[in-house]
């Protein structure tokens, strides 16, 4: 690796994944739990507050589709303590917070070259510990994901204090919030704008917002093929609180997929910010959302293909020093992920998937 507002999810998933039934030696620790323990032994923090993490092997999707997925945050608690953690953790969920938001997303044609960018900005009032995750499962495609530790409850910082202690830290995988894929499928979680939640009840496979981006990520290689999965599982959103998912793929092919009364809507388009996209929901939102997505829209209007230089100003221009906790600018050409950590736009952290 070269240098260069707590969770919607009511995602307490795992504050207490935090706490340890034993506390094993480490040869031990590697013979039960394997794969898990070589992905903990990787994590190191490359900035105050940012770490990093790669699992190589078998993280349990199977496991979760043959259980028929999960309804809510809290049904994830006992798939993640049956399988990361062997039985051997105790999971106590821990009370939501709902901070101020606003995040963006940019799809557009790379300058000079066949590729696309996608530019996304994660704003969030508690800014949080981040950790990018990169997965190179048995049975899916290679990725890398971010999600927020703050939303597992985990403490921090991760201290070389014992492999078992920091184990819960592999549940990061099931709470990604961002990604993009070994085919170029990119992917993003966002509010959509008011309190409506989504709750599918029609016998198929149950997720919630970020295990859905797990799965896709995991499993889809075009957003036709994303769309497809996500209309063929039943969409359970976290909290009160309605979210929509920004995708695009290499071909640039870039849509927003929305839920309303339970029924999934798909809109073509190139930017998203935190308000419904849909005909259905004219002008609902947060904040001064709208303009973000104008400003967005006018700068792809202005200059039709971008350099990466281009997307960072641009990420950087409606970004929020007290409130963006990443951007990353996702590469379809070159299928890696660039980080700016907490609006510093000077430092750039690049993961590639190779």
């Amino acid at each position: 690796m070269r240098p260069v507002k707590k969770v919607f999810l009511g995602l307490g998933i795992v504050s207490g994944v935090v706490l340890l039934v034993i506390a094993g030696a480490t040869c031990y620790a590697v013979s039960v739990f394997g794969d898990q323990v070589r992905a903990v032994q990787s994590v190191r923090e490359v900035a105050d507050e940012l770490y990093e993490m790669t699992y190589r092997g078998d993280y349990g999707t199977d496991d979760f589709i043959r259980q028929g997925g999960v309804r809510s945050d809290s049904e994830l608690q006992p798939f993640l303590q049956r399988f990361l953690s062997h039985g051997l953790l105790s999971v106590e969920a821990a009370a939501p917070e709902l901070p101020d938001f606003g995040c963006s997303t940019l799809c557009a044609p790379m300058a000079g070259a066949e590729g696309w960018l996608f530019g996304r900005n994660f704003d969030w009032a508690k800014k949080g510990n981040t950790i990018i995750i990169r997965t190179f499962p048995q049975h899916g495609y290679a990725s890398v994901s971010t999600s927020n530790l703050d939303f597992l409850g985990i403490p921090l910082p991760l201290k070389d204090d014992g492999i078992m202690k920091r184990m819960p830290v592999v549940a990061a995988i099931y709470v990604a919030l961002d990604g993009i894929n070994e085919k170029g499928l990119m992917v993003a979680d966002l509010f959509a704008g008011d309190h409506e939640k989504t709750a599918q009840e029609r016998g198929n496979l149950s997720v919630t917002t970020t295990t859905a981006i797990r799965l896709l990520l995991d499993r889809a290689a075009t957003t036709d093929e994303a769309v497809s999965l996500l209309a063929s599982w039943d969409m359970h959103s976290s909290i009160d609180w309605a979210h929509h998912i920004a995708i695009a793929d290499a071909t640039g092919h870039s849509v927003v997929v929305e839920w309303i009364d339970n029924e999934m809507q798909v809109t073509e388009t190139p930017a998203v910010t935190n308000h419904y996209l849909t005909p259905l929901r004219p002008h609902v939102g947060i904040g001064a959302t709208e303009a973000r997505r104008d400003t967005l829209c006018a700068r792809l209007e202005k200059h039709h293909e971008m350099q990466k230089a281009d997307m960072r100003r641009l990420l950087q221009d409606v970004s929020f020093e007290d409130y963006t906790g990443w951007s990353v600018i996702f590469n379809s050409r070159d299928l890696d992920a660039t980080y700016y950590y907490r609006t510093d736009f000077d430092t750039a952290f690049v993961y590639g998937l190779h």
